[in-house]
């Protein structure tokens, strides 16, 4: 049952963004999934290619529409 993201939150210490979400078919409850971002990957990496890696990596929480 694909999650429909709602809210993206950050935190700056640690990295790490949490994404707000619900079911397609359930829109009351609410979900939250917390994705650590690696300090190497803030310092390496562009913008474009960090959002592409989460894109990938966590393409569950990810509505693709």
């Amino acid at each position: 049952m694909p999650s429909v993201p709602t809210q993206f939150l950050l935190k700056f210490n640690p990295p790490k963004v949490t994404i707000v979400y619900h079911f397609l078919k359930n829109e009351k409850d609410k979900y939250y999934h917390e994705i650590l971002v690696e300090r190497r990957m803030l310092e390496t990496m562009s913008n474009d290619d960090i959002a592409s890696h989460l894109f990938i990596s966590e393409a569950y929480y990810f509505d693709p529409k």
